[in-house]
């Protein structure tokens, strides 16, 4: 996992060539410029998926993994909490990996990381990051998140 503000973001452009990409194009939108919905940048390869929702409880959250993609998320406008712990050290898997859908399910651990995600900042999490995003601290609030689906890459 990486955690770090936006304006960062260049430090880790050598890391994948599709994360470089994502990172540069996640730069071309603000509040006032957001679609909605799905942006091809190299189809099933890298994609951007706009996201405009209301956060909810952590009591309600999953953890979620997946194998054949990796999550790039920049938070445009607002606030999230978003649990991580690694694939490996989950307790209790609810459903296990569906290949057609590319997603693991298990309970939300009580020794989850908590990751705040804030206006301006961005998280990369890899296969090995189950992550349950979309969670508030004390209060829903409305967010504008941009993720970035970017293919793996096998050597």
């Amino acid at each position: 996992m990486i955690l770090d503000q936006f304006n960062n973001a260049d430090f880790y452009c050598n890391i994948m060539p599709r994360i470089t990409e994502a990172l540069e194009k996640m730069k071309d939108y603000s509040a006032d410029n957001f679609p909605q919905g799905r942006v091809e940048l190299d189809g099933e390869n890298l994609f951007l998926l706009f996201n405009s929702y209301e956060t909810h409880s952590p009591e309600t959250a999953v953890l979620e993994a997946h194998q054949k993609y990796i999550d790039v998320m920049y938070m445009v406008q607002g606030e999230e909490i978003i649990f991580v712990k690694s694939t490996q050290m989950l307790s209790e898997i609810t459903k296990p990996y569906d290949n057609d859908k590319d997603v693991l399910l298990a309970k939300l651990d009580s020794d989850t990381t908590p990751v705040r995600l804030t206006q301006g900042s961005f998280v990369v999490l890899f296969p090995q990051d189950a992550h349950a995003p979309g969670c508030f601290e004390t209060a829903p609030a409305k967010i504008k998140k941009i993720i970035a689906k970017v293919k793996c890459e096998t050597k």
